[in-house]
């Protein structure tokens, strides 16, 4: 059973480094290799590039026995991301192995973390998807709201702020407290989630009342013209 459990492991991460990943992922990669390569570090790390900021994670594992190096990944990122809840001020949400260092009795491996903000703009982008939502990622889950609101139509910025948060608020209370959530209101950022939707359902409602008062602005911007996109949210 164990050497099928490793077989398996090393197989997902082989699979996470063949897969295609775009010019910009790819240039990011690279840069934040080549920095940990001239600068080794431990922990976060926030790194500006030309093309924005990028968030690193590097967690080193000691003893590591040669063929468990790969079977050992889903420990590194389990500890990648509660290292980064406390080390960056917004939360990560995607976590994608990039790297990984051998030095005597200890293997670095090197994550590049995809924050909330970042993920919610990327979807926004290809699809409106204004409502409430769950972003179910590997260690944690997040309640959020988006709202597009147009800009003519608010007599000034204040009244819209306003306007956004109340509909925020109405939008999760209707899916917090709905008789059940359906599959397109849960966004997964790990394909390997296997956890079910009643298990996310059982999750909302024990913490209903707790995302109603701690929601939170993640970001307000044009991200369609001559309209506000709005997004909330609150860890579950």
């Amino acid at each position: 059973m164990k050497i099928i459990f490793i077989l398996i492991a090393m197989l997902n991460v082989c699979s996470s480094f063949g897969q295609s990943f775009s010019d910009e992922k790819t240039s990011a990669i690279n840069f934040v290799k080549r920095v940990y390569t001239s600068s080794p570090f431990e922990g976060v790390k926030k790194l500006e590039g030309e093309s924005g900021n990028y968030y690193a994670v590097a967690v080193t594992l000691m003893n590591i026995p040669k063929d468990s190096v790969f079977s050992v990944v889903p420990k590194a990122q389990s500890k990648a991301q509660i290292i980064a809840e406390q080390g960056f001020a917004e939360p990560c949400v995607k976590f994608e192995m990039i790297d990984r260092i051998e030095k005597g009795s200890q293997n670095t491996y090197l994550f590049l973390c995809t924050t909330l903000e970042e993920f919610i703009t990327d979807i926004i982008k290809k699809k409106s998807i204004d409502g409430a939502r769950i972003i179910s990622a590997p260690a944690n889950k997040y309640i959020v709201s988006t709202i597009t609101l147009e800009n003519a139509k608010y007599t000034s910025p204040e009244m819209r702020d306003k306007a956004a948060f109340m509909k925020a608020k109405q939008l999760v209370n209707t899916l917090v407290n709905g008789s059940t959530i359906t599959s397109d209101q849960i966004i997964r950022t790990d394909e390997n989630d296997i956890r079910t939707e009643i298990t996310s359902t059982e999750i909302v409602k024990e913490h209903a009342m707790g995302f109603i008062q701690g929601l939170e602005l993640l970001f307000a911007k044009e991200i369609t013209q001559n309209k506000t996109t709005y997004v909330y949210y609150s860890k579950i």
